[in-house]
């Protein structure tokens, strides 16, 4: 019983696999605490990729689509860049990233959509120097 993993931890890492392939480009590199890194990448898996990502009701691109979005109108670029390089992974047209950060740019203001297009420059150029 010990050994069976929690179903949401499961769903969790099947989600985040699919958005972010192991060796593929742009996985997110965020490092945490060794004092709670376990815990926290358990926490935010479970929660994250497996309640939120996990749900039926909308597709993972349309979930990339939203995250994209949000991530550029807070002006998150860290994460902004993963989960740019997320969409990709999943399918996302290039154009269709570039017409979310223009999109909030009315909404959110020009600097923020100014910073998204920073972090759409960097995902983009990495991908294409990767594939050269």
């Amino acid at each position: 019983m010990g050994d069976e993993i929690d179903p949401r931890l499961a769903r969790g890492m099947k989600t985040a696999l699919e958005l972010f392939p192991p060796g593929g480009a742009g996985a997110p590199s965020f490092r945490y605490p060794e004092e709670i890194a376990a815990d926290w990448n358990q926490f935010s898996v479970s929660t994250v990729m497996g309640d939120v990502w996990g749900r039926e009701g909308l597709e993972p691109k349309d979930r990339a689509k939203i995250t994209i979005a949000v991530l550029a109108a807070l002006g998150r670029p860290e994460q902004l860049k993963a989960y740019i390089a997320g969409g990709l992974n999943l399918g996302l047209p290039r154009e269709e990233i570039c017409e979310i950060v223009l999109h909030i740019s009315v909404y959110a203001g020009f600097p923020a959509a100014i910073q998204g297009f920073a972090a759409v420059n960097e995902v983009f150029d990495a991908r294409d120097a990767s594939s050269d």
